[in-house]
């Protein structure tokens, strides 16, 4: 079994969390051919995106896809609960992550450069932002630690992987948004998780580097 990642990427972040979480080695290896762009890659995931598993015949790709698939083999320790309504929560926060905050948040990439940056896109993508994190504010579980439940699943993965972006670009951008209350609770819980803190550590400081290169 094989993952093909790159240390920078965000979704290949969200799938090193799960690995952490699961206790689980498997092999992480850089796309053939220079980049996942490559005719090389291509041919292994005509997809062409990052990260993609390799298990046997035939490639897994898509972030969510990996981690369920991972469970469904039974590596490691399940990151989605047996109970069918959880499992379902987990799956739709996961998509609200994914589908409505995650591309928001990388709208603001190319305006960390001041040469070409927008204040007033950078200002609507604020407020887009704002209101992605309050539908999920509004979804997640109001005892447990994490995002909904007492044990860390496959929605913390990508909230955690999108809002270390959020947080790093806050401060550069001059941004509104932010994690607050239970998603901040959760985001706290996380970085001092046994399993995965040293990997959060790591990555915030690989998201420092990206946003120093483009200034």
């Amino acid at each position: 079994m094989l993952i093909y990642e790159l240390p920078i990427s965000l979704y290949s972040f969200k799938v090193r969390l799960a690995l952490r979480l699961k206790g689980a080695g498997v092999a992480l290896q850089a796309p053939p051919g220079g980049g996942y762009r490559s005719a090389e890659f291509r041919a292994i995931n005509p997809a062409g995106t990052i990260p993609a598993l390799v298990d046997g015949e035939g490639c897994i790709s898509e972030s969510d896809a990996i981690i369920e698939y991972l469970d469904d083999i039974g590596l490691g320790a399940p990151l989605r609960p047996r109970d069918p309504r959880l499992a379902a929560r987990h799956r739709m926060m996961s998509r609200w992550c994914d589908m409505r905050l995650e591309p928001e948040v990388r709208r603001l990439f190319p305006h960390v450069d001041p040469a070409v940056r927008s204040a007033q896109a950078v200002a609507a993508i604020d407020a887009r932002i704002m209101e992605q994190l309050a539908l999920i504010e509004g979804g997640l579980d109001a005892q447990g630690l994490f995002a909904l439940s007492a044990a860390p699943g496959l929605a913390d993965c990508g909230l955690t992987a999108v809002l270390t972006w959020l947080e790093a670009l806050r401060p550069e951008l001059g941004l509104s948004a932010s994690a607050d209350r239970r998603l901040a609770r959760m985001m706290a819980v996380m970085a001092g998780h046994a399993c995965v803190a040293a990997e959060i550590q790591a990555y915030r400081a690989l998201v420092a580097d990206w946003i120093a290169s483009r200034r």
